[in-house]
């Protein structure tokens, strides 16, 4: 009886702390990879190229959406499962070699965004990855998945880079 009176009061104390958490997360990571941008950005740019190098698998869209019918640029996407959920994403700012944005959208009803942007160190590129939103379901869990998320979502964007890196460097040899 003594057990469950704690295990109440802890589960309390963290209910009544998840009120004060953020919902909200940032996972940034980065790498260098031994190529100029040009060489990267073929990878990086066409959506049906992500899944040479990405640890998400392309997925079927849901009931009632329909598959981005572009490759690349703005309005272009990409259905995905993985260890971290699925669901799909839209590219919605391109400047080119220096980058471009997109909109992700979970099958939980989540919405992030993710910016991957490439600098140039003559022969070197600099990529940086950043995701960006909020965890809104379930409430009193929320801030405790966001903060899941450094985890989770850098685990993910960590073997990315370092696939994309492996695929890179062993064309431009």
């Amino acid at each position: 009886m003594k057990t469950l009176k704690i295990l109440l009061v802890v589960a309390v104390i963290l209910a009544i702390a998840g009120i004060f958490l953020s919902q909200n997360y940032k996972v940034s990571r980065e790498l260098i990879i031994r190529a100029p941008v040009t060489a990267i950005q073929k990878h990086v740019a066409d959506m049906d190229n992500w899944t040479r190098w990405t640890v998400w698998e392309e997925a079927i869209p849901p009931a009632g959406k329909r598959p981005a019918q572009m490759e690349s640029g703005i309005g272009s996407g990409l259905y995905f499962s993985g260890n971290d959920g699925s669901g799909w994403f839209v590219v919605k700012d391109d400047s080119g070699v220096d980058g471009f944005e997109y909109v992700v959208f979970s099958s939980s009803g989540d919405k992030s965004i993710a910016n991957v942007t490439f600098t140039d160190l003559g022969e070197e590129t600099k990529i940086r990855w950043v995701v960006a939103g909020s965890v809104s379901k379930p409430p009193v869990l929320a801030p405790y998945l966001a903060m899941g998320k450094e985890f989770l979502v850098g685990s993910s964007l960590n073997q990315n880079l370092k696939n994309l890196k492996k695929l890179v460097e062993q064309e431009d040899r």
